[in-house]
């Protein structure tokens, strides 16, 4: 609950990335950082700064020829001062409603954990730090073997792009030094699987990042023969079992839609060989979820495409992650809420664990609002622009979820338009997590009750 003498919480890490993206955008508009060395206009400083900040990857400008180096540099360290603020801020804000204990303890509390100690912050996000830094490096050495020695980059550019690259990429966020994205090496898997894979990794969120590194000493120690390094429940976590499991589903029923409906599409899968058609398939289910990379192009998919890729957009993935989306423990409650009522049972229940009404109507809370915010902007961008509704959805659903994926029209958005896709990917980062977090911090109680009354519905 917000202090008299101060702000919520939510509302500083609110004003701190607003500020964040005000910083930046001052800086793209510096002649230094564009190639051409004439100022940026402020709109599309604002709205590459937003991008940036908030890892969604769409922009307005060719990210290629427009920014120089030194613009290049400062996108690259907006990505990775959002990716981490808002991982480190979520993580902290789940480890604090839920009751748990720092990651000192080695997540040894189980999902019905009720010890109200405070996290050690510093551990913590030190912590947080250490798992990105290590991936991207993982991705890193990836790219700059292989930019350097396959495509003859020199020593400098393998370096510049492989660490750009793979910022961008373990952060979710989409932005590439390419005005193609990454269709040039759709062919190359020694790129497009360490990219995807990093993608998803990244996607699962640090808690379940934590207990899979975990166990996994647990498990060579045991192999080992050695002393266990800590004590874990025979079961997995909810959240990491909700978190896999939907991630495979996803990926699976995303990756042989998205096949089905390409497949024999000439401008997209249908000249490649059935192996590049599965990777592509692949490749295209993982990146809305919510990477923005695309190693096929947008504009020429098709509409079926598009509405199962909005679909991926909008649901994003994990909580404490640089993913986007109403995030997939949201959507997974929201199913076992629908799945409940039709069985007609009383207890929402997944797994061998009850959820708590308050989680449920917080699930329905996000979602509804995630719903019409995207419902509202497509409307006021079909009445006042004149691209089709299925670009305008397609756009508006990327910006909400964080995505960056485009079917081409960013560029050609007029200034208003610009303006409200930054304020819709600002809300897409911080809004699922501001309003949980607001409803579970607040505690006002009635000390009395209305009669019941049931109205019709259905």
């Amino acid at each position: 609950m917000a202090s008299r003498k101060g702000l919520h919480p939510t509302q500083l890490v609110a004003m701190a990335f607003t500020v964040i993206i005000l910083f930046g955008a001052l800086l793209l508009m510096i002649p230094t950082a564009t190639n051409s060395g004439e100022s940026t206009p402020f709109i599309d400083a604002l709205f590459t700064a937003t991008s940036a900040v908030t890892v969604t990857g769409l922009s307005t400008l060719n990210v290629e020829t427009h920014w120089s180096q030194f613009g290049h540099w400062i996108i690259a360290i907006l990505i990775q001062i959002g990716g981490f603020g808002i991982v480190g801020f979520a993580t902290l804000v789940g480890y604090l409603l839920d009751g748990r204990i720092s990651l000192k303890n080695k997540m040894l509390t189980t999902s019905e954990a009720s010890i109200a100690v405070a996290p050690d912050i510093k551990s913590l996000l030190k912590n947080i730090a250490k798992v990105m830094l290590f991936f991207q490096g993982l991705l890193f050495i990836f790219l700059f073997v292989r930019l350097l020695t396959h495509y003859n980059y020199s020593t400098a550019d393998a370096l510049g792009h492989g660490l750009f690259h793979a910022m961008s990429a373990f952060n979710n966020a989409g932005f590439a030094l390419y005005s193609d994205s990454l269709i040039g090496f759709a062919r190359d898997g020694w790129i497009i699987v360490p990219i995807f894979m990093t993608v998803i990794i990244a996607s699962v969120g640090f808690p379940v990042i934590v207990e899979i590194r975990d166990r996994a000493k647990c498990y060579l120690a045991k192999l080992l023969k050695k002393p266990k390094p800590f004590a874990f429940p025979a079961q997995w976590s909810l959240n990491s079992r909700i978190v896999l499991w939907a991630t495979l589903v996803l990926l699976v029923g995303g990756s042989i839609a998205i096949g089905f409906l390409e497949w024999n599409n000439p401008k997209t899968l249908g000249p490649l060989d059935p192996v590049s058609k599965i990777l592509d398939s692949i490749f295209a289910a993982v990146m809305p979820r919510t990477a923005g990379f695309n190693a096929m192009d947008m504009s020429v998919v098709n509409p079926s495409s598009w509405l199962i890729m909005d679909i991926l957009m909008f649901i994003g993935g994990a909580s404490a992650s640089t993913a986007g989306g109403i995030k997939i423990g949201t959507a997974v409650v929201l199913f076992y809420i629908i799945y409940t009522e039709i069985r007609g049972e009383a207890a929402v229940n997944i797994g061998n664990r009850r959820l708590p009404r308050s989680m449920q109507r917080q699930a329905l809370t996000i979602v509804s609002l995630a719903a019409a915010v995207v419902i509202g902007a497509t409307v006021l961008l079909r009445l006042t622009t004149n691209f089709t509704l299925d670009e305008i959805l397609f756009e508006v659903t990327s910006a909400v979820g964080t995505t960056g994926l485009s079917t081409g029209i960013t560029a050609q958005m007029p200034d208003h338009a610009k303006f409200l896709l930054s304020l819709l990917m600002l809300f897409g980062r911080l809004g699922p997590i501001v309003v949980a977090t607001s409803l579970a911090l607040r505690k006002t109680k009635r000390h009395f009750e209305y009669p019941k009354e049931r109205p019709l519905i259905g």
